[in-house]
């Protein structure tokens, strides 16, 4: 069982580093080429929504943030 467990976590860990780097992808094509270069999507306009929608929702949001940024600082 702890096998099946160390297999998730590893799994997980690398499905996360490969979001992570298709969004610093993202970010660098948009500001390269411009808006909607990347697949036709606002890259920086959709983490500026993300990041707006956790700052208004007070303190659920600060919590969410905080809960987000342990997760992907982890190691």
């Amino acid at each position: 069982m702890d096998n099946v467990f160390k297999y998730f976590n590893g799994f997980f860990q690398g499905l996360t580093g490969l979001i992570m780097t298709v969004l610093g992808l993202g970010v660098a094509v948009e500001i390269l080429f411009g808006n909607g270069a990347m697949f036709g999507l606002s890259v920086i306009d959709n983490v500026m929504g993300v990041i707006n929608g956790l700052g208004g929702a007070g303190f659920a949001g600060l919590v969410g943030l905080c809960v987000l940024f342990s997760l992907l600082t982890k190691k």
